[in-house]
């Protein structure tokens, strides 16, 4: 059966024009003229037989069955905008993976770079994103994420691929690893203590130290990891961080370990969405993501 459809070009000119209530910036979204805007809106009328705009002088307003035409056909082309996103999302080579700023950093932008090819051959086009923000995978635009997961929230469904141990570092140009623990706490005490999201960590490592410090702490929120390394180097603040995050200073000799007590928070996991774990393309980017992960644990 045929189906009795206005035509399509008339119905996007109505609907821009509604929601701009004007010609020309409805044609200016859809880069045609305001007189053309203007002619479709009125062919439509005609095969309707129904007015739809008001126009006086540059206003255009909707008519009460303008403004009750357009809710329906706004609904319908949500809807089919939602429903061809979805498709095209399925047959996508393009995954979006969301990564925590320190993480990508200090460890994972290297390794992603160094395996280009890797990813190129297995046909998926893999874009990370640097983001500590709480990602609700299956309502967003990310199919993966790499996020640290507190131990009370881990759950099976996660891969988890390195449980982590925190400690406290500051500069070597404060102390050094020889210098006595009580010269090691006074550079601590003397340094903003830095977070980028869990301020809450250094309350947790003070009190699995059993430290009070003598005054209340500074503390000092960097989310930008480089320059919060800055900080630290360069003796104005402390962080609380795991070893693998800052191998590359330890090794350097640029940072000196406050204290061997550590604090076990949690781990890195992969976190894979819901929405899209069926799609071949995520598929085949978790298959190479997870033994790269894997590497990480032994650094």
């Amino acid at each position: 059966m045929k189906r009795n459809l206005p035509p399509l070009n008339a119905l996007k000119a109505f609907d821009a024009t509604a929601r701009h209530s004007s010609f020309s910036k409805a044609g200016e979204e859809l880069r045609v003229t305001h007189t053309s805007v203007a002619r479709h809106v009125r062919n439509l009328e005609a095969w309707l037989n129904a007015p739809l705009v008001h126009k006086l002088g540059r206003n255009i307003s909707l008519t009460d069955l303008g403004r009750a035409y357009h809710a329906e056909i706004e609904h319908i082309f949500t809807s089919l905008e939602h429903v061809t996103h979805r498709l095209m999302a399925s047959v996508s080579n393009t995954v979006k993976l969301s990564v925590e700023p320190f993480f990508a950093h200090q460890w994972l932008n290297q390794r992603l770079s160094d395996s280009a090819e890797d990813i190129s051959n297995d046909h998926f086009d893999l874009q990370a994103e640097h983001s500590a923000d709480v990602v609700d995978l299956d309502n967003s635009e990310f199919d993966l994420a790499v996020r640290f997961v507190s131990n009370e929230n881990q759950t099976d469904d996660m891969y988890i691929f390195s449980q982590e141990v925190m400690f406290p570092y500051v500069s070597s140009s404060l102390v050094r690893e020889t210098d006595t623990p009580q010269k090691k706490l006074e550079a601590l005490f003397a340094s903003n203590l830095m977070y980028s999201y869990r301020k809450e960590r250094w309350a947790q490592w003070f009190h699995a130290a059993r430290i009070s410090p003598p005054s209340p702490p500074h503390y000092y929120e960097q989310r930008d990891f480089r320059l919060g390394m800055l900080s630290v180097l360069t003796g104005k603040a402390a962080m609380i961080v795991t070893p693998s995050i800052v191998q590359e200073e330890l090794k350097g000799g640029l940072l000196c370990k406050v204290s061997d007590i550590g604090i076990d928070t949690g781990g890195f996991a992969l976190l894979v969405s819901k929405r899209t774990q069926n799609r071949p393309a995520v598929q085949k980017a978790v298959e190479f993501l997870k033994p790269l992960l894997t590497s990480y644990s032994s650094t």
